[in-house]
């Protein structure tokens, strides 16, 4: 791979020409549906051009280099305009512990589809019974000859109802055996048997889901890590999606906060400021995080940090939004200060998926502080 001067330099370059795609994923748009197609498009132009590939594998279809790379990609495209990753957000939650652990026949047949825009991924970890407590699920997977067989359903499936392929947990032991009885899967999402209902999120978006699973077969070469090792592979997950996927994520805060400012006024200061300190916080620890994992480590229980801070900031930035355009509390708006509506609704979530901030701070206690 290219020095990552070199990368970011020609990066800059075709971003400074203002492609088509780019100048699609820079407009504002509310329709969640239209949202998504625009990013494939764009992801599709980065991946002919070979910049989606950089920082994964040269085996599964990458061109080398570390996670440093993907952060520069985001960071610029950020910087450019971009609206926010979308569906994309899962290229750093859920790949990096399918590549690390998945088959690798099966990572370089479906990396290169989820780079290129052509295939979408989902997340399906939480269910209706079983909310943040997740060794207690209960959807089965059952040993059929060279098949698993899955029923259950899962709640909160972030993408769903646009994804092609849904990395699963699912109970493979029995209940008493928790955390050491699940085995991660690859599950098509257009199997027989799979049904996705999509709900309509408070801010007007569908992005979550609940999917059943009736009879659901996935052959057994779709396990990721090792039947019974799914606990392994969730804490790989959450690491990044409490650790790393912060440094992504806040990126585009920062284009909402600069939005924000041209229409402020000197009584919006202090929120501004406080959200400004947040995200300069934010962006502290994520590099400190990208640095951590382009080394090989993981944050470990530090993840928590990232995930708090990144919370803070995203709540900060949308309350000084609000505070230039309270106008965004009622309908009739154009696509710009209905975008500003939804991501100020989304905010407030931000404390409850990926582990709520209560968790976080129970984990800080006990794993870090010792406490008892």
């Amino acid at each position: 791979m290219e020095p990552l001067s070199d990368y970011r330099a020609k990066l800059e370059e075709w971003l400074a020409k203002r492609p088509p795609t780019v100048v699609a994923a820079c407009r504002p748009e509310p329709r969640y549906d239209e949202r998504v197609e625009t990013m494939r498009g764009l992801m599709a132009e980065l991946y002919e051009l070979g910049f989606s590939r950089a920082g994964w594998p040269v085996d599964v279809g990458g061109l080398g280099g570390t996670v440093e790379y993907r952060a520069a990609m985001w960071e610029a495209l950020a910087r450019h305009g971009v609206q926010g990753m979308a569906l994309f957000e899962h290229l750093e939650v859920l790949i990096p512990a399918f590549v690390a652990l998945g088959p690798r026949d099966l990572v370089a047949r479906l990396l290169p589809e989820y780079l290129s825009g052509r295939e979408l991924w989902a997340q399906g970890f939480s269910e209706p019974d079983s909310g943040s407590d997740l060794p207690s699920l209960r959807t089965k997977a059952v040993l059929d000859g060279d098949h698993y067989v899955i029923d259950g359903s899962k709640i909160w499936t972030s993408w769903a109802k646009y994804a092609t392929w849904c990395l699963l947990l699912a109970r493979t032991g029995d209940a008493e055996s928790r955390h050491r009885g699940l085995t991660a899967f690859v599950v098509d999402l257009r199997a027989p048997g799979v049904e996705v209902r999509a709900i309509e999120q408070s801010n007007g978006t569908d992005e979550l889901a609940e999917v059943h699973f009736d009879g659901v077969r996935v052959p057994v070469d779709r396990i990721v890590g090792e039947a019974g090792g799914g606990w392994a592979v969730a804490m790989h997950i959450l690491s990044n999606e409490r650790g790393t996927f912060a440094w992504f994520r806040h990126l585009f805060q920062y284009g909402q906060l600069a939005d924000g400012a041209t229409r402020a006024t000197e009584r919006d200061d202090r929120a501004f400021g406080n959200a400004l300190l947040d995200m300069v916080s934010a962006t502290a620890a994520g590099l400190d995080g990208i640095a951590v994992h382009a080394t090989g480590a993981t944050l470990g229980p530090r993840a928590t940090f990232n995930k708090l801070l990144l919370c803070a900031a995203e709540q900060s930035v949308h309350d000084a939004v609000l505070a230039t355009d309270p106008d965004i509390a009622i309908g009739f708006l154009d696509p710009a200060a209905e975008m500003r509506r939804q991501e100020y609704l989304f905010s407030r979530i931000v404390t409850v998926y990926g582990g709520s901030q209560q968790m976080q701070l129970d984990t800080i206690a006990k794993q870090m502080l010792e406490l008892p």
